[in-house]
């Protein structure tokens, strides 16, 4: 899982939030996880009493995550890499980004975007060689550099966007996020009435995740804070001012998450990866897809396209 460098974590400061979607904090233990990175760590994911909802509690507060990013074998922020998962990701993120821009397409033709959480900005790219006026915000400052590279402007603060934009997108972002109440507040403010929320998050209602209960690689702790239904991101956004309109498919990520959680599961035995755990990854993969097929709701990843309500 590449270069381990969690033994050298420093002290962290823990939270207990409440409830992203309802408030409530009243809860009960749903699941205890690894930290992907170091399987010594545990953290636990807990379920709401009043709306069924899960996230990380405790979680480590904003001014201590960021060292849980610094390990080499996280892929979101590398240019490049040499194993072979990485290499996958890599050319999986490519079509993915040929297919987002084309899905975004077919509401807008072209205007101005905002990918927050715009990592190493190789999405940006493609929509600025498409023609999009486009900006990015980024909290990690060495993928911010690696999109700076890329000549796109890169803003440090929703507050440096000039004039309103026509598409937001947050392309699995929305997990990692301490605020999400008070940033979707932002981003309707910022988006032009008419204009298009792409949010793309994990299932935990997936195939896969029941699959691979704790060793679903979408869990990701203390990574990604919460974990959504599709449910619970309808009261979510409802909440926050915006009505989901359509739920679309990213076709790989079942692919992608079965193979990781696979390895996850099979740990060091790299007999039982390459066998049982290869097997069982294809399957579960190839189900996940066919199922989405005839309903959205059992995707591994789910893009939800969101307009803002009008308001009464």
């Amino acid at each position: 899982m590449g270069n381990n460098r969690m033994n050298n974590l420093l002290p962290v400061e823990m939270e207990h939030p409440e409830c992203l979607v309802c408030g409530s904090d009243s809860r009960h233990p749903f699941l205890t996880v690894d930290n992907r990175f170091d399987t010594s760590q545990k953290f636990n994911l807990i379920q709401c009493q009043q709306c069924g909802f899960v996230y990380l509690c405790p979680r480590p507060g904003q001014k201590w995550i960021a060292q849980y990013y610094q390990d080499s074998g996280y892929q979101p922020h590398q240019k490049e890499t040499v194993s072979l998962s990485g290499k996958v990701y890599q050319l999986v993120r490519i079509w993915n980004n040929r297919y987002k821009r084309r899905l975004i397409e077919k509401y807008f033709k072209n205007g101005k975007i905002l990918d927050y959480g715009c990592g190493t900005g190789e999405f940006l790219l493609e929509m600025k060689n498409s023609g999009w006026e486009t900006f990015g915000l980024e909290p990690s400052p060495a993928a911010a550099a690696i999109a700076r590279n890329y000549h796109l402007s890169i803003i440090p603060d929703l507050k440096n966007l000039r004039g309103k934009v026509d598409v937001i997108t947050l392309w699995h972002v929305l997990e990692h996020v301490h605020d999400a109440r008070k940033l979707l507040a932002e981003l309707k403010n910022i988006l032009n009435p008419a204009g298009l929320l792409c949010i793309a998050l994990p299932n935990r209602h997936s195939l896969d995740a029941a699959f691979f209960k704790k060793h679903w690689v979408a869990y990701d702790a203390p990574r990604h804070l919460y974990h959504f239904s599709p449910m619970d991101m309808e009261k979510f956004l409802s909440s926050g001012g915006f009505k989901i309109f359509s739920m679309k498919s990213l076709l790989f990520d079942p692919w992608y998450n079965s193979f990781l959680s696979t390895s996850l599961e099979s740990g060091k035995n790299r007999i039982k990866l390459l066998s049982i755990g290869l097997i069982k990854s294809i399957f579960t993969a190839a189900a996940v897809n066919f199922l989405s097929f005839f309903n959205k709701k059992n995707d591994s990843s789910i893009i939800y396209l969101a307009r803002p309500e009008i308001d009464k």
